[in-house]
């Protein structure tokens, strides 16, 4: 069935049939892919593709994320097979999805390859079998090979180098949605280890080597598993050829509707590359440079609406420092090691500044380490070095003033594959919605359910959904998140009459009334039962008396600056219990919890204000006592006091994301594709 897709087609998802849902039984469509060969098509040119799978009889179509012809060849319950011609001759990733009349399938990752794929019939090896795992396939030149690895096995490949010639192995594997985490080596002719590699820098768990031959003859290369592990789930695509492996491409986010240019970098690799205005908004994959025939190296860049904010040096000192604009990302670079990028930040008073870093997400090595600092150079706060790569620094201060961002690598090391992305802003109440599954499949007259989970951020109240993309007459329930409450189950059912041969488009949206918090910024807040040191009984949660005499709990609480914060206490009580608060072994305050809530349960524990206490700036010691029985406390915060001016509500939205679902269906691939957080995709049949 002839047809051109689409990029925007891309925005179709799709979890395994069965699939358990919190409780729910998911309704999901029975389409699914289970394998594809070959694991790319050519650039360009027509390449006959073949999904493997279930329920795959009634196929009609396929979806790509990039624009391209589809022919459908043939179709059976467990093969589909399509022809694809892509417009573009670029190199890059890709999404596929099968689009049957029972529904549309999960998603799989190929690539856009110009390394040409061997048929069995052209893969030789050196006992003239048929190539099995373990065997030692010989290579005709450079290709691009698909294989699976088997649970404690390696596959083996043969490849005749002449002396001085570059090898360059580049295994794709967590980075199409695989299991496998990829180990790669190479032996020389003697018997030798020349070089193994693993998790190559920025790219995902995935790994990439180059080496110059010193010895001509036949070479061997490897792909295992690092855990040993294997199986159908284990897939890969090795790349082999005589290709300088491009690291990063620099900027790695660009403008739409004007001419950019960029540079391919890597060791021994600085190509500039133009993009012309017309290049569309995306991801869009570029190969760096090789002789005929030896293979490109791919890396992306983005291409967005926004204008792009770059770092420019000098900027390795105070005094050069560059001004970091809130709500604005910016992209730099550790050009060397031990490079250090200074940033000018002004701090509101009472607003939490918040600067997130990242560098796998742009493909880029490297883990970050910031700091703030004051003008006179003393550290307000720093990062805590994390194995992850995306690091986050927060901070408060009582007073308008000035500051410095500065960020280096965590180990000081630089070079073509090291840069980093930053978003520095007064940190944003609200929440983040998440749709839980990526597809659904329902019957006229019956109710589909799904699971819609809240992460909140400073932000307590309501969330009201809404769906987009309904038609009239359907009837949603479940469309609420109460106070306080993280999750709902929206229900959805749709009357008789509705058509079922078109696919729905459904985007939740979440929005709520963003009141400004009553008693202060919270700076410190820990359940009652999570004290450091103590002998108060723990309850279901909360703590009360469990001896005679006296009884206390102390919190570790690390304040940012000295100053007068306020002592809020969340407690249930029928009497009144007056206790004692104390701060680093001084009495701050000999009458609390003085108040009653007219029971002890609590469900009706409520907040009440202790009163302003004095706080040195760093670590102090919080201690609540009495001598006797202690009122059922829940919680315990500390608050800087906000200005007695209210602001008015606003109100605060956010989209549910698929991002989970769609990387559950992937391998649990760290960096989703940002084309597949899409809409969820609805399919329907009428009731029997």
């Amino acid at each position: 069935m002839p047809g051109r897709s689409h990029w925007w087609l891309l925005i179709v998802f799709v979890l395994a049939p069965g699939t358990m849902q919190h409780g729910l039984r998911a309704q999901v469509s029975p389409v699914t892919i289970q394998d594809v060969t070959p694991r790319a098509v050519t650039p360009g040119q027509r390449t006959v593709v073949t999904f493997r799978g279930k329920s795959l009889a009634t196929a009609k179509s396929l979806w790509l994320s990039t624009s391209a012809k589809v022919e459908r060849v043939s179709a059976s319950d467990d093969k589909a097979v399509f022809a694809v011609t892509t417009d573009s001759r670029d190199p890059g990733r890709m999404a596929a999805r099968v689009v049957a009349t029972a529904g549309v399938s999960n998603a799989r990752l190929l690539l856009a390859d110009d390394l040409p794929t061997p048929s069995p019939d052209n893969l030789r090896t050196v006992n003239k079998r048929t190539p099995r795992p373990g065997s030692h396939v010989v290579l005709q030149g450079p290709s691009g090979v698909d294989g699976a690895v088997e649970p404690a096995r390696a596959d083996l490949y043969l490849v005749t180098l002449a002396k001085g010639q570059r090898l360059t192995v580049e295994a794709w594997a967590r980075r199409l949605g695989s299991s496998l985490d990829p180990v790669l080596s190479v032996v020389g002719p003697d018997g030798r280890s020349l070089t193994s590699v693993d998790d190559s820098p920025g790219l995902d768990g995935d790994a990439v080597l180059s080496i110059e031959t010193a010895t001509p003859g036949l070479h061997s290369i490897a792909i295992s598993d690092v855990s040993r592990g294997g199986g159908a789930s284990h897939f890969y695509r090795l790349r082999v050829g005589h290709f300088q492996p491009v690291q990063l491409v620099f900027p790695p986010v660009v403008m739409h509707g004007r001419e950019q240019q960029v540079t391919l970098l890597g060791d021994g690799v600085s190509a500039v590359r133009k993009l012309p205005a017309s290049t569309p908004v995306g991801t869009r994959w570029l190969g760096g440079s090789a002789a005929p025939g030896a293979g490109l190296a791919m890396a992306r860049v983005e291409v967005q609406k926004q204008a792009v904010l770059l770092e420019t040096e000098p900027n390795d000192s105070r005094e050069l420092a560059k001004p970091l604009v809130l709500s604005r990302r910016i992209y730099g670079r550790f050009q060397a090691e031990g490079d250090r990028d200074w940033y000018a930040v002004t701090l509101k008073k009472n607003v939490k500044f918040e600067v997130m870093g990242d560098t796998a997400s742009l493909g880029a090595a490297g883990r970050l380490y910031m700091q703030l600092v004051d003008e006179s150079g003393e550290i307000l706060v720093e990062s805590t070095p994390t194995v992850s790569t995306r690091t986050t620094l927060t901070y408060m201060t009582g007073l308008d003033r000035k500051a410095f961002l500065v960020v280096e690598e965590l180990q000081q090391r630089g070079g073509p594959s090291f840069a980093y992305e930053l978003e520095g802003r007064g940190a944003q109440r609200g929440f983040e919605l998440n749709a839980g599954l990526d597809r659904l499949h329902g019957k006229i007259g019956s109710a589909v359910q799904l699971k819609v989970t809240a992460t909140r951020r400073d932000f307590d109240g309501a969330i009201e959904l809404s769906v987009d993309g309904l038609s009239k007459g359907v009837k949603v329930t479940g469309n609420r998140i109460e106070r306080g409450k993280n999750e709902t189950t929206l229900s959805m059912t749709w009357p008789e009459g509705t058509p079922t041969d078109k696919l729905l488009s459904l985007r939740i949206v979440g929005s709520g009334l963003l009141e400004p918090p009553t008693e202060g910024m919270t700076v410190f807040e820990r359940a009652s039962v999570k004290y450091d040191r103590g002998d108060l009984g723990k309850y279901d949660g909360f703590i009360s008396d469990n001896k005679g005499g006296l009884n206390y709990a102390e919190y570790d609480v690390e304040i940012p600056e000295a100053g007068k914060y306020l002592v809020l206490l969340r407690y249930a009580a029928l009497s009144t219990r007056v206790a004692t608060l104390k701060l680093n072994g001084k009495v701050a305050s000999g009458q609390i919890m003085t108040q009653t809530t007219g029971s002890w349960e609590i469900k009706t524990a409520r907040w009440f204000n202790e009163g302003l206490v004095e706080f040195p700036r760093g670590k102090s010691v919080l201690r609540l006592e009495k001598t006797g029985v202690f009122s059922h406390l829940t919680t315990v915060r500390v608050a800087r006091p906000l200005p007695r001016t209210k602001e008015p509500a606003k109100s605060v939205t956010a989209q549910a994301s698929t991002v989970g679902a769609v990387r559950g269906s992937l391998g649990g691939m760290t960096h989703v594709p940002a084309t597949l957080d899409g809409p969820l995709i609805l399919s329907l049949e009428a009731a029997r």
